[in-house]
């Protein structure tokens, strides 16, 4: 299932995600330029996997989060 289509990623959690991806392509734009390892034919060298990595950590993480939250507003709605 598709992240969009989850009730607790909201519009601002997309938007997030597509500014990070398009500054860690960016970036990875940019060091493939001057890293040895990845200018040899390499698919990504340590940082750059490091980086995307950590791209996807953020996503896992927000996805929780956005969760918790909905999930939180949920009970506390009923409670009300």
């Amino acid at each position: 299932m598709k992240l969009s289509d989850m009730p607790w990623w909201t519009a601002a959690d997309a938007a997030e995600l597509d500014l990070l991806i398009r500054e860690l392509v960016d970036a990875l734009d940019r060091h493939r330029e001057r890293c040895a390892e990845c200018g040899a034919g390499e698919l990504t060298c340590r940082k750059a996997g490091a980086a995307i990595e950590a791209v996807v950590e953020w996503r896992d993480k927000r996805e929780l989060a956005s969760r918790a939250a909905m999930l939180r507003a949920r009970e506390e709605a009923r409670a009300a």
